[in-house]
């Protein structure tokens, strides 16, 4: 009670100093204002209540169930820095601060106030629009009752989603169920037929400070909710012969952070990571497993930020990640640009999956923007199909389009985690989930600053992560280094009993595989698989060339890799 008593009497006592100035200053700023501490007198202050399923994945996660980051900023501050004429815009209780917008010459008296641990401005991105091309008006579509191939089943949506091999999941029964999605976005348009179904838990403008996600006039220009829209469809849109997304059956949160324009008037693509930062709290607080963003920050922010610490949204993602959640963001489209070509943040974050951009050939496209992080990490983490992406026509109710931008690709890869943390429910995060993720890339053995660890592989995640053998190998796997340099072949289970359920003898090596071959304790040839192309990963079914099964005994596993030298394993069959 003494410390609120003091700090209204300094709030006093500032506001008496400055009744001689003019505060009329048509000059305004938005700004950061962070605090010093939470204003706690009592150690017992209780906590907020939290969700039962957020609290069980920060315990999964490892993370303390709560902390003092989860209590609201003090009141009493806020006051004392609104009383200096600013206009509160969002609060943050995991930065402990303020956006506020405020006349520019009474920031350096706000600096004065002694809670008050430093203001910095709110930084903006201003984002290249993805592009638009090929606008496309399906036909009818099939009769209820027809049966369909996959091609006619994904219709234009097959190419993005079965380049990572997300009808595999989906035929393994797996279409996110139980996953609970975040988008960062520009809002949201659900009146399209493959977008009517979807489960949405949760809304929220942040712009605007409602429940209403889809365009308000005339608080927002028509068209408002374009990108979030596109981006929504790729990852939940479902409307079997025409358009699948990728993880249909998750429940959805759905947050508004950016202005696009207002009253007609280009708003310069600005991004308000204020905005994205409350989104990114929220979204956490309701339950989300995974967040997927599109958007970036880079103005106020000069290269030597990008260093997975510093950008706010960065920060923020970092404590999001601690607390269990997975976080994809798109890398940005500044591929092409002589002055900045690197990522935005936060896709520097030290967890974060950043996704670039590919074509159907999956061939780099050339806006993807690149790495390495200033502190020369390696940049994207992943790729998918960011150049040529079909989504719905956020502007109808039953066309589709065609749009260029990593935007794009981040939902893809959003959705296939969602995808693998129902399959695979023993694992989860970015921290294990984005390791199998770049574990199982294209280019996991090679990876650089424009396809990070490559295209993901869906199909493969998924039965690297079924074997808990696998798993701990790569929950032990520093992707810092080239798995070039991780010389670990795994056989598993060892032993395995001959008359299990189980399909067989799990193979894995860390690069690419020529052969596989089963010698018995004798020295004889039992079984070989030649010519495997790029292959990682085997599965023996414990039978001879002659498809009989073989005898209880001592086998010997020898594996080439691609660099030519063998890796024997001794493996135990029993009954």
């Amino acid at each position: 009670m003494r410390k609120l008593i003091f700090i209204i009497f300094l709030n006093f006592i500032f506001i008496l100093v400055c009744l001689n100035s003019s505060w009329s200053d048509s000059n305004t700023s938005r700004v950061w204002v962070f605090f010093k501490d939470k204003g706690i007198v009592n150690q017992d202050e209780p906590m907020p209540k939290l969700p039962f399923k957020t609290l069980l994945r920060r315990q999964r996660a490892g993370f303390y169930s709560k902390d003092i980051s989860d209590l609201p900023v003090f009141p009493p501050y806020i006051d004392g820095v609104l009383q200096f004429g600013g206009k509160l815009g969002v609060t943050s209780r995991w930065l402990n601060g303020i956006s506020i917008e405020i006349p520019e010459k009474n920031i350096s008296r706000i600096k004065q106030l002694p809670y008050v641990k430093s203001i910095e401005p709110v930084a903006s991105y201003k984002q290249i629009a993805p592009v638009h091309r090929k606008p496309k008006i399906l036909p009818a579509p099939k009769i209820d009752g027809v049966w369909m191939d996959k091609s006619e089943y994904y219709g234009v949506s097959a190419k993005q989603t079965q380049q990572i091999h997300i009808d595999s999941l989906h035929d393994k029964g797996y279409y996110g169920e139980g996953i609970v999605i975040a988008l960062l976005d520009t809002g949201f348009n659900r009146s399209h037929k493959a977008l009517k179904d979807i489960k949405v838990i949760g809304e929220y403008d942040f712009v605007n400070d409602d429940h209403v996600t889809s365009d308000e006039p005339p608080d927002d220009d028509i068209g408002q909710d374009n990108h979030g829209t596109e981006v929504l469809s790729i990852i939940a849109g479902f409307y079997p012969g025409e358009f699948v997304g990728v993880a249909y059956k998750a429940e959805y949160l759905l947050a508004k952070t950016e202005r696009v324009s207002y009253k007609g008037v280009n708003f310069e693509k600005e991004i308000e990571e204020d905005w994205w930062v409350a989104g990114l709290e929220w979204a956490e607080a309701n339950g989300a497993d995974i967040v997927s963003s599109s958007l970036g920050y880079s103005d106020w922010y000069s290269y030597s930020d990008m260093d997975g610490k510093t950008a706010k949204t960065t920060i923020a993602a970092n404590m999001a990640i601690e607390r269990g959640v997975m976080v994809v963001v798109s890398m940005g489209n500044e591929g092409k640009s002589r002055y900045w070509p690197y990522m935005s943040a936060p896709a520097d974050g030290f967890n974060i999956i950043a996704v670039g951009a590919v074509d159907e050939t999956g061939i780099l496209a050339n806006f993807s923007s690149m790495g390495p992080t200033f502190d020369g990490r390696i940049k994207p983490d992943v790729v998918a199909m960011g150049d040529g992406t079909y989504v719905v026509d956020p502007n109808g109710t039953h066309g589709y389009i065609m749009v260029d931008g990593t935007s794009m690709a981040a939902p893809l890869v959003a959705g296939a985690s969602a995808l693998l943390m129902q399959a695979l429910p023993g694992i989860s995060g970015s921290k294990e989930l984005g390791k199998l993720l770049k574990y199982t890339a294209s280019r996991a053995t090679n990876p650089d600053n424009r396809y990070g660890w490559g295209i993901i592989n869906t199909d493969e995640a998924f039965r690297l992560g079924k074997d808990p053998e696998l798993m701990r190998i790569i929950r032990n796997w520093d992707p810092t280094s080239t798995i070039r340099e991780f010389q670990h072949t795994a056989v598993y289970p060892n032993p395995i009993r001959r008359d299990s359920s189980t399909i067989g003898l799990s193979v894995y090596n860390p690069k690419p595989m020529i052969s596989m071959r089963i010698y018995n304790i004798l020295g004889q040839l039992i079984y070989q698989r030649q010519d495997m192309g790029k292959a990682r990963f085997f599965i023996w079914n414990l039978e001879n060339e002659s498809g009989q099964k073989v005898v209880p005994g001592i086998y010997i596993c020898v594996v080439e890799g691609d660099d030519g030298k063998l890796i024997k394993k001794k493996v135990a069959v029993i009954d």
